[in-house]
């Protein structure tokens, strides 16, 4: 079996026609019906049923369809690796993200930076919000993505606004608030709140958090703090108190979790999610990591 027969193959199933078929892939339609016939030998089936108007698919047309064109794709993928492979560009990438950051499509863009450059070796931290920057000032970490709060910390920093994430209020479904449709925080006030440990002040996390309830009025009955998103669901659901989440963390709750996020009403409701890397960096990995996939898409800061 050959990839231009697939290829043939392929043509002739979306067109329906051997003529056209051979006029897309830029040969003669003798070629597409000696490569075709080939391939329905070596398979032992008829792929299409040919008459002298049209062309029509036969049962073993659908399953074959799925897997040549599963086929061509792990071969160009194979292709494009080698090619880039290649070109002899190496290095590594630490990468760094906020705990939770890993439900969005993050995965994916990694995923695409390591099919490109596959002799690139990656490295990942699932981390606090203090503890992230603090690598990145430490050169431990060439990139982050991470919650801002502040930029009072992060003059030796630069970044990029990667999405503001709107605040949501994660409740139990048992909740008296579970309900709702929306909500303000000054609803919150007579509720217990599950929080995450704030290690200290460094980067505005503290301060910004305290002083959003202060403008509501109050300051929270903590009574459960977790480094670890899934636990803090937990708590949630067990009914110890209610959480404040970012929408790329709840966007993904199912009712499985027993817990439902309710929209906080507010322009400031809202989490800033940066990418953040040390301005005196000198991997050149980092710098294509920054032009492919940060800088086309973001305005830098």
């Amino acid at each position: 079996m050959q990839i231009r027969q697939l290829e043939y193959f392929l043509a002739v199933s979306e067109q329906l026609n051997f003529t056209k078929a051979a006029r897309q892939l830029f040969v003669s339609q003798t070629a597409v019906s000696l490569q075709i016939k080939a391939l329905e030998e070596e398979l032992g089936v008829p792929l299409f049923f040919r008459t002298n108007r049209r062309v029509e698919l036969t049962p073993a047309w659908k399953s074959f369809q799925t897997d040549a064109r599963a086929i061509l794709k792990r071969t160009r993928d194979a292709v494009k690796r080698a090619r880039q492979a290649n070109t002899g560009f190496s290095g590594f990438l630490n990468v760094g993200f906020v705990k939770g950051y890993e439900k969005t499509n993050l995965s994916e863009i990694l995923s695409d930076f390591h099919t490109k450059y596959p002799n690139v070796s990656l490295s990942f931290a699932r981390e606090n919000v203090s503890d992230l920057y603090d690598m990145v000032l430490a050169h431990r970490l060439d990139i982050v993505f991470n919650l801002q709060y502040s930029t009072a910390d992060m003059d030796d920093m630069e970044y990029v606004v990667i999405r503001h994430y709107p605040l949501m209020a994660v409740v139990s479904t048992s909740h008296p608030l579970a309900h709702r449709t929306s909500i303000h925080r000054a609803d919150l006030k007579e509720y217990p709140l599950v929080d995450i440990v704030q290690h200290q002040d460094k980067y505005g996390e503290a301060t910004t958090i305290t002083n959003a309830f202060t403008r509501a009025g109050f300051l929270p009955d903590i009574r459960y703090t977790s480094d670890d998103i899934e636990i803090s669901l937990l708590a949630v659901a067990t009914g110890i108190g209610y959480a404040l989440l970012p929408t790329y963390i709840t966007d993904s709750i199912t009712s499985k979790d027993k817990v439902i996020a309710i929209p906080i009403k507010g322009e400031e409701e809202e989490m800033t999610l940066v990418a953040a890397w040390h301005k005196d960096y000198n991997n050149p990995a980092l710098q294509k990591f920054l032009d492919d996939y940060i800088f086309p898409h973001h305005k830098r800061k």
